[in-house]
């Protein structure tokens, strides 16, 4: 068995020594593997696509979600299986496939678990696995990529605070499998799984095999509303706040946003000119090395 680790050296909060524990951890072992690190944007991608071409079968990465999204794009449709240690702010993809967020953990998991397929998204011709989303969390993943220098939840929930108090929903024509919507909504998320990011648990009825995308639609409240349904997000409960939350689910996702705007995946930010979106569901495109309870109720 192979692994090439493609660590992100900024990733969420300061993380030191990974090449290090990762060189002690295969150290004795009859494992090839190597180590590189990320240099900027996208170059997790450049990374992976080498290491798949060169005959890794393991491609992990280490860092937040915008870095496994990177890492795992060339892996679609390979035989090469992508492995995780989360070393990010929110990791959003490591928590839907319960994969531990202690990283010795996750590292001892990448020599006993087994691939698995699961389903990815695309995003006007971009891939997404865990989470996109157009609206309020757009703008808030723009501000945190563009304005923070700090990594970490505590920076991000900040962004999220003064974008929340100012921000005015603008009506979205939606269209899920061909059903007409109209949405005036805080946050618009096409979800893949059942988290977002940071434990907050978006779309608690999704499952990240089962060939389709979650549109989910938190409406605008008072801010003590909001506030009220916290615990209900985190305890994967928020499908029950009926007076602000909606769900839908299919294969094709389109969005007509009336102009230019923003929308994310898997917390990376993009901008779209005419405001059309198209959300496709991949069905089974993606080996990840997870626990067998990685596929929730199955």
């Amino acid at each position: 068995m192979s692994y090439f680790f493609i660590i992100n050296p900024g990733a969420g909060p300061r993380r030191s020594g990974i090449g290090g524990r990762i060189e002690r951890f295969f150290a004795g072992r009859k494992l090839r593997f190597e180590i590189e690190y990320t240099r900027a944007r996208e170059h997790a991608s450049e990374l992976s696509a080498r290491a798949a071409l060169a005959g890794f079968a393991r491609i992990v990465a280490a860092g937040g979600d915008g870095t496994i999204r990177e890492t795992a794009i060339p892996l679609i449709g390979k035989e090469a299986a992508l492995g995780i240690l989360p070393c990010g702010s929110g990791n959003g993809l490591a928590r839907n496939l319960y994969i531990p967020l202690d990283f010795d953990k996750a590292l001892e998991g990448l020599v006993k678990w087994e691939p698995r397929a699961v389903d990815a998204g695309l995003a006007n011709g971009r891939p997404f696995f865990c989470a996109a989303g157009v609206g309020l969390d757009a703008e808030v993943a723009r501000d945190f990529n563009s304005l923070s220098a700090r990594r970490g939840i505590l920076p991000y929930v900040w962004h999220a605070a003064k974008r929340i108090l100012a921000y005015k929903p603008v009506k979205v024509a939606v269209s899920v499998d061909g059903r007409r919507l109209e949405l005036l909504s805080l946050v618009n998320g096409v979800l893949n799984g059942v988290q977002y990011g940071g434990g907050a648990r978006m779309a608690p009825g999704a499952y990240m095999d089962d060939g389709l995308l979650d549109l989910v639609s938190i409406r605008k409240a008072s801010l003590p509303r909001l506030l009220a349904a916290v615990p209900a997000l985190f305890g994967g409960t928020i499908h029950r706040r009926a007076d602000i939350y909606s769900a839908f689910q299919g294969r094709i996702i389109e969005f007509d946003c009336g102009g230019g705007a923003w929308y994310h995946l898997d917390g990376e930010d993009f901008y779209s000119h005419d405001g059309k979106l198209r959300f496709t569901a991949l069905p089974s495109v993606l080996r990840v090395i997870a626990p067998k309870q990685s596929l929730p109720g199955r």
